[in-house]
């Protein structure tokens, strides 16, 4: 019936979708007539949640209508690979849709065409109604001849897609409760993983639909309540005066049904999901769950994709083994089973089971089958559309991909946050962190700072991201007075945890990936806040505050995100080092470097800390001595390894050892690189296999004049045959430098595991040049995306979906 194009208004220098319709032979002047009436009412629709009409015309017997061309994509996209969405969430996700569709009903329109692949989502994930294509006028006398329609045209039209039409719309007799059936089919599947009416061929779906009962969505998912469950099926039912008759009647019973305990339910299934998918293996494709979490009881990688959109990371008790599932087959964990209930019967529409209405006459529907068929087989061959499909017509093909706009990265349900504070709590005190999620889509997206100064004094501190498929640029959050310190990403992808100074004074704080929730858990008495790690479930935040006096050594300290206890942790002391955090290898155990308090010394030895027990356990896991200035180390995904580099640099280019150390067994290192030409600075695990790391070559770096010819940014194997590959060279008096901040895989390499992400610094007189690139872990030219010389500092924090 149409197809949409990708464009760009020209005068405004925006894109737009322009949506061509093929009218069918014969019918051309009836057809323009009709959509010129049809354009010009729902160009006079006002709703945030309906897909606006920018224009509409006709040229060459072809009409078209011009709207806003929607990136974020559409709910079908997530569908496809979500599968499914806890009750709660997925009624925040229709009730925008509910409330345009009852916007239009008081217009007295009916969509006819509501499916996933007609919701569309905003920037702020929420889902607008487009495609009104389709669209019938009714009159409060049930009349419900469109306004658009011609003397010429008799008869009632089968128009919609079928797997989401209601019966009387198969039958050419939409009403105004039509879109409250299509809406019922939308939130079965979202809940379930499954439409209620599957056949072989659309003959079978369309006599589905007319004469067989669904099957109760609880069935599926035992998560759904009884009174959720009843809702659906009321929406469902084959006679129109049985359903809701309102959009917002069927919005207020459905929230209702998820009030209360249904909401407490929904933070049980939540919590189930999270555990399957956990369990289940992973695609190493799937965005946002090549990362650490998986990997904290050793859990193993394959090929079941994961969610679109991740779940927030929950402590909780794992059955010794899980059978693999589709997640509409799900079969929850032990402690969260449900007794699927009877089958539930809706008022006035019989037992929930599979049946036949014998109210319907299947010699009529044949009938009507039949003609159906036959139209969409000369609409197929006889219109433009068929002719591009079936043959090739020069000049009347669209470009690839021009007829689905919006394929990008589906953002979900994004709440907003609650104000927060965002001054400091009382001395010696912190506070607990508000995180009220957000949806993620699926281009990846990099985040980094920006310090603007004015001579040595901080003017503002900004946090931004880009998008590398657009290359568009967002500030996340800009601070006066403020220079930032530290910053990571948090494991799902969704918060930034950083530490800055603010007009002096030294905080821990946290904002959403969108801006929202900026708040300040924790200030400093006058010392510095150094190390802050964020561990892998987001529930603990451990720091070392440095007296301000500059004397003596720094202190550790333990926040509990939860309820905001700080407690200092006793470490015990080995040789009178102070310790610093790098990261986390679990939930409970902490990787430590230690350092002598007020010396120029470099960091000596690896220390694990578990702080399950009390007092903290502290094991030394790599040795090493104050000489020896040249080593890094990292941990593998699954926490049981670290590989530890240790170089000379010069002579003249440097020489290098990587070993890989057994968390459990240090005591017996095995080589796996080994280079008398390449002076390895630091090193980060990029994969779940270890087959690679990434890895800086630097002589520069290490105030060293020799060669820097073989400087750098490389990819290096592990597997002993001492390959080192070059990703980008580094320029004279250039070094390359990783994330300074975080360990986790996605500072430096991003949610896909396709790209890395690094920065160049070099020395300009007395100010320092830093410039920010990334590139494919395959190679080829990097994209650099910020440089700045005059003073302004800029940093990589890290890498999410958005």
């Amino acid at each position: 019936m149409s197809t949409v194009f990708l464009a760009e208004d020209e005068r405004l220098g925006r894109q737009v979708a322009v949506k061509v319709f093929w009218p069918r032979p014969g019918e051309t002047r009836d057809f323009l007539r009709r959509f010129e009436r049809e354009a010009r009412v729902l160009a006079q629709l006002d709703h945030p949640n309906i897909l606006p009409v920018y224009d509409y015309g006709e040229q060459d017997g072809y009409a078209y209508l011009v709207t806003p061309y929607m990136p974020g994509g559409t709910l079908k996209d997530v569908l496809q690979e979500r599968k499914v969405f806890p009750p709660a969430q997925a009624i925040q996700l229709v009730t925008p849709v509910l409330k345009a569709l009852q916007y239009a009903f008081e217009r007295g329109l009916i969509h006819r065409d509501i499916k996933p692949g007609n919701l569309l989502f905003k920037a702020d994930g929420s889902l607008v109604l487009a495609d009104f294509g389709l669209v019938k006028a009714f009159a409060p006398d049930g009349n419900t001849r469109s306004a658009f329609e011609t003397l010429s045209e008799t008869g009632g039209s089968i128009t919609g897609t079928p797997d989401y039409m209601a019966p009387e719309q198969i039958e050419g007799k939409a009403s105004p409760t039509s879109d409250i059936y299509s809406m019922g089919v939308v939130l079965y599947e979202m809940l379930t993983g499954k439409r209620p009416f599957a056949a072989d061929s659309l003959i079978g779906i369309l006599m589905s639909q007319m004469n067989d009962m669904p099957r109760p969505p609880r069935e599926f998912n035992q998560f759904i309540t009884p009174q959720l469950n009843a809702v659906i099926l009321r929406a469902l039912a084959k006679d129109p005066a049985k359903r809701y008759q309102q959009p917002a009647d069927l919005l207020s019973a459905l929230t209702q049904a998820v009030s209360g305990s249904a909401r407490a339910l929904d933070a049980e299934q939540t919590q189930a999901t999270n555990w399957l998918f956990e369990r289940n293996p992973i695609s190493q494709d799937a965005p946002g769950f090549g990362n650490r979490q998986a990997r904290i009881s050793g859990n193993h990688y394959a090929t079941e994709p994961a969610p679109a959109v991740p779940v927030q990371p929950v402590e909780r008790a794992r059955p010794a083994s899980t059978p693999q599932m589709t997640p509409a087959e799900v079969h929850w964990p032990a402690q969260a089973q449900w007794t699927p209930p009877p089958p539930t019967s809706v008022a006035g529409n019989g037992p929930a089971t599979q049946g036949r209405n014998s109210s319907r006459t299947p010699l009529l529907v044949a009938i009507i089958l039949l003609l159906l068929a036959t139209t969409l087989v000369l609409s197929l061959t006889l219109t433009p559309l068929g002719r591009q499909l079936f043959g090739a017509h020069p000049g009347q093909t669209p470009s690839p991909g021009a007829n689905t706009p919006g394929t990008t990265g589906s953002p979900g349900v994004t709440q907003t946050v609650p104000p927060t504070q965002t001054g400091c709590p009382a001395a010696g005190t912190a506070r607990a962190a508000v995180m009220v999620p957000m949806s993620l889509g699926h281009t990846q997206t990099l985040v980094y700072y920006v310090n603007e100064f004015s001579g040595n004094t901080p003017t503002f501190g900004t946090l931004k991201r880009l998008d590398t498929k657009t290359g568009s640029k967002v500030e996340i959050v800009k601070q006066a007075h403020t220079s930032i310190e530290t910053a990571q990403i948090s494991n799902d992808g969704q918060w930034i945890l950083f530490t800055a100074n603010v007009s002096g004074q030294e905080k821990l704080g946290m904002v959403r990936m969108d801006g929202q929730g900026l708040q300040t858990l924790y200030c400093s008495s006058g010392g510095t806040i150094m190390g802050a790690q964020w561990s892998i479930d987001q529930k603990h935040v451990i720091f070392n505050e440095q007296p301000g006096s500059g004397t003596g050594g720094g202190k550790l300290y333990l926040l509990d995100t939860g309820n905001g206890q700080l407690q200092q942790e006793q470490v015990p002391s080995a040789s009178g080092l102070s310790y610093m955090p790098r990261t986390w290898l679990d939930n409970s155990q902490v990787l430590l470097v230690g350092y002598v308090p007020n010396s120029d010394a470099p960091p000596i030895n690896v220390f694990t800390l578990d702080i399950s027990k009390q007092p903290p356990v502290l094991q030394t896991v790599v040795s090493t001595n104050s000489s020896q200035r040249c080593w890094d180390f990292d941990s593998s995904f699954d926490g049981t390894k670290l590989f530890v580099n240790s170089c000379t640099p010069g002579q003249p280019e440097g020489s290098s050892t990587i070993n890989e150390v057994q968390v459990s067994s240090p005591a017996s290192p095995r080589q796996v690189f080994n280079s008398s030409t390449l002076a390895v600075s630091s090193v980060r695990v990029i994969d779940k296999t270890n087959t690679f790391l990434l890895a800086t070559v630097s002589n520069t770096g290490q105030g060293i004049s020799g060669d820097t010819s073989q400087d750098g940014l490389y990819k290096i194997k592990t597997d002993g045959s001492n390959t080192a590959i070059r990703l980008v060279p580094d320029g004279n008096g250039v070094f390359s430098e990783m994330n300074l901040y975080s360990q986790y895989f996605w500072s430096n390499v991003s949610r896909d595991l396709t790209l890395y992400a690094a920065e160049n610094i070099s020395a300009q007189g007395q100010r320092t040049s830093y410039t920010l690139f990334y590139g494919s872990l395959n190679g080829g030219s990097p994209h650099q995306f910020a440089s700045i010389s005059d003073g302004t500092a800029l940093e990589i924090v890290g890498w999410t979906t958005l």
